[in-house]
């Protein structure tokens, strides 16, 4: 086997696409397939399963694909030795994560990272915190973000940053003479926007509101939403309340489009972790990503 065949079978899988795979290496899609068929042919075994619709790792392909992707960092490893400089790292790094940490955490970190590392180049997704830690299982993203952590024997999940919960209001006069206090009892009169099931934040609420008391079987919800920023767009123009992510409040309060009020952190507290899967070695690039991220976190 060679690193072009390697190449190609970490393209494909990644993109679940063989023409996506040869613009991404530059090559002709017959190529891809060529070097597809001859790696399955010498390790006498089928590595890919393809639809119509989707090309997935068969079962003879899930065990080989760690050790591919621990080959070709080994050779990006190995160049980047020779230079025997950090600063010389190069490569491309994708990175997943939910919502919060994708749009404020990320951004930042990308000016961060640009002025420490600027040959790293990155390749950036979104999704809720059940789809990073699929996404990361899959073998689709290097290293994930996110909220949740599950049984899944496949993923580590190391603690990156500590985050709270806040409710957040329209910025208007009935919350405004709260002063910052807001009883729970009044809080289960109001109308709720929510995130979507399978989010971080909609999963920490829920725990929170369990501990105060407050029925989800019970309460007015006039929208539920796929992102912090629909939730804080619609809070602020008056539809409802809405639990939020300290770090994602933090523009609205600036511009005062919305009031923050906080309860015990004990209550409202959540992690938000590094995700990556146990069998794929990390490229030196994205060993370089993850020193970094836990750099800039620091400033936050």
């Amino acid at each position: 086997m060679n690193l072009e065949q390697l190449r190609s079978l970490e393209s494909v899988v990644r993109n679940k696409s063989f023409s996506m795979a040869a613009k991404e290496l530059y090559v002709t899609q017959p190529t891809i397939s060529m070097h597809i068929k001859s790696l399955e042919a010498e390790l006498g075994e089928q590595l890919l399963v393809r639809s119509t619709k989707d090309i997935i790792l068969s079962e003879s392909g899930i065990l080989f694909f760690p050790y591919a992707v621990q080959m070709l960092n080994m050779h990006g490893e190995a160049l980047a030795r020779l230079r025997k400089k950090e600063e010389y790292v190069r490569g491309t790094v994708r990175l997943v994560a939910s919502s919060v940490p994708a749009n404020y955490i990320i951004p930042g970190f990308l000016s961060y990272a640009a002025k420490k590392q600027g040959q790293i180049i990155y390749q950036v997704s979104e999704g809720d915190s059940m789809g990073v830690i699929q996404k990361v299982t899959r073998f689709e993203d290097e290293i994930g973000i996110g909220s949740l952590q599950n049984g899944s024997a496949k993923c580590k999940f190391e603690p990156l940053l500590n985050d709270h919960i806040v409710l957040i209001t329209p910025n208007r006069a009935k919350y405004r003479e709260k002063e910052g206090n807001f009883p729970i009892e009044e809080l289960k009169e109001e109308t709720f926007i929510v995130r979507e099931s399978g989010s971080g934040t909609r999963f920490a609420t829920e725990s929170f509101e369990k501990k105060i008391g407050i029925d989800q079987n019970k309460i007015c919800v006039a929208a539920e939403v796929q992102t912090t920023e629909l939730l804080k767009r619609t809070v602020s123009e008056g539809v409802g309340v809405g639990f939020i992510s300290s770090l994602a409040a933090k523009d609205y309060l600036q511009q005062e489009k919305i009031l923050a009020f906080e309860f015990d952190k004990n209550d409202t507290k959540r992690q938000l972790y590094l995700i990556r899967n146990k069998e794929e070695g990390l490229s030196a690039a994205a060993k370089r990503t993850v020193s970094m991220l836990k750099e800039y976190v620091k400033q936050l």
